[in-house]
């Protein structure tokens, strides 16, 4: 063997180390960086040479750098992540809602219904008592501001989910052009036969961040590029090329936000019902379902609440002698819209007849006995227990969503800590590496300086 060629083996040697402990000095580097796969170099021999008596090595070479990577267990953090965004933007809009009854401060409308009715029994009990009157006049007003504050904080609440649709809509086409400017960045780094495993990993990263927002999946051709597909098959990404999504307002919905496909061409199609998972899925639900269906059942306490007092108001007589009056606004028949219409306490038709003011209270017994009637509009149930399933109901679904939200959190912990397991950087191996390759960068050096020395002893016998 030459001293030439046991040089440039030397040589090889002294590369790859150099080589290996830079992509370990790589990984310790982005241990914490979200995302990261560790990367690792695959040493092979380089190509021998004829001699004799046989073939004779000709030192090593850094075949490639590959990231640690399963496809599979980033497929099931994929949709662990459309779940998990679904789940969280639920739970975090139920749980605004869940103010909006005042119940636990003992200031919502239950409490209200409980005043309303507990006055009214105070006039029937003191029918000529203007103080009873006067804070049953007061209840009443409680109760119908509470009434219209919970309509117009549901109204709020669903005006900022609206808004937070369209910021989604907003973030789901900012990551739709990243994973196409990332598409082209990997296409050209590895049509020269590099592996683009940094670019990848920040295409995964922009991946599983989309993936949070709308549910998606992809599929990746020869060159590296993926083309991302969205509800019912919709092509997001098409490598270079993005087909973006648009808030449109809907008319027939309050002008709330659908989330239309573009396909080009100038035309649009709405895909609001057919969104399965991701964060604009809660959005949708609560802004869509849960907030109609609440403001819903509250219209129907306040119609029913207006049409049975009035109707029983009606044929009462006030202290004034004052009849046939309604006491709610009669056409006020919703949650925001239900008012007092009598302002004058005398007017409070507590008697059934008009001989029998001041003392008579009948009809105040009446008006008050309607507490505990059942009422076929709201299900055979009193006006307090319908209202105690409007918040049971909603209560079960905060509840079921949060079930859900830690169920899939867990869940996600554990595909986050199986893929940590395959493509996280371990610091003691890291470690062990770096010792590693020092030695053989060592060993090389010194193969380098015992071939150069070789070399002077021969010139040195020449002279």
């Amino acid at each position: 063997m030459s001293i030439n060629r046991l040089v440039e083996i030397g040589k090889s040697a002294l590369f790859t180390s150099q080589q290996a402990i830079t992509i370990a000095g790589h990984n310790i580097a982005n241990v914490n960086t979200p995302g990261y796969s560790r990367q690792h170099v695959t040493l092979a021999e380089s190509r021998p040479e004829n001699g004799s008596p046989g073939q004779i090595g000709t030192g090593v070479h850094a075949e490639s750098i590959r990231r640690s990577f399963d496809s599979f267990v980033n497929e099931q953090l994929l949709a662990s992540r459309e779940r998990l965004g679904e789940f969280t933007a639920s739970n975090n809009a139920l749980a605004r809602l869940e103010t909006l009854f005042g119940d636990l401060s003992n200031q919502g409308i239950g409490a209200g219904l409980n005043e309303f009715f507990g006055a009214l029994q105070d006039v029937a009990t003191n029918p000529n008592d203007l103080s009873a009157r006067t804070v049953f006049l007061s209840r009443a007003t409680a109760l119908a501001g509470r009434l219209n504050q919970s309509a117009a904080d549901l109204t709020a609440a669903q005006g900022s989910l609206d808004r937070q649709v369209g910021q989604t809509i907003t973030d789901v086409n900012r990551l739709m052009t990243q994973i196409a400017g990332l598409n082209v960045k990997i296409a050209e780094a590895e049509s020269s036969g590099q592996q683009a495993n940094d670019l990848r990993d920040e295409r995964d990263v922009a991946l599983s961040n989309l993936a949070e927002l709308i549910e998606i999946a992809s599929i990746e051709d020869a060159t590296g590029q993926l083309t991302v597909f969205g509800s019912r098959g919709h092509v997001l990404v098409d490598k270079d090329r993005t087909y973006q999504l648009v808030g449109v307002p809907n008319p027939s919905n309050n002008g709330l936000l659908d989330v239309n496909y573009d396909a080009g061409g100038g035309a649009t199609t709405t895909v609001t019902s057919v969104i399965q998972s991701g964060r604009l899925k809660g959005l949708l639900d609560v802004r869509d379902q849960t907030i109609p269906s609440l403001r819903s059942s509250l219209d129907s306490l306040a119609a029913e609440l207006v049409t049975q007092v009035n109707q029983q108001h009606r044929l009462g007589f006030g202290l004034d002698g004052s009849t046939t009056q309604d006491f709610f606004v009669s056409t006020g028949t919703t949650a925001s819209t239900i008012a007092v219409s009598i302002t004058n306490a005398r007017q409070i038709a507590a008697s059934s007849t008009a001989a029998g003011v001041p003392g008579n209270n009948v009809n105040a017994l009446a008006l008050a006995g309607l507490r505990s009637t059942d009422f076929a509009s709201l299900g055979n149930v009193p006006f307090q227990e319908y209202y105690s399933r409007i918040t049971g109901s909603f209560g079960s679904t905060a509840q079921g969503v949060e079930s859900n939200l830690r169920a899939q959190q867990i869940l996600h912990d554990q595909l986050t800590s199986q893929r940590a397991s395959i493509s996280g950087v371990s610091m003691d191996e890291e470690l062990a590496n770096l010792l590693q390759y020092q030695r053989t960068f060592e060993a090389a050096s010194r193969m380098i300086v015992m071939a150069d020395e070789m070399f002077q002893t021969i010139i040195s016998i020449k002279r």
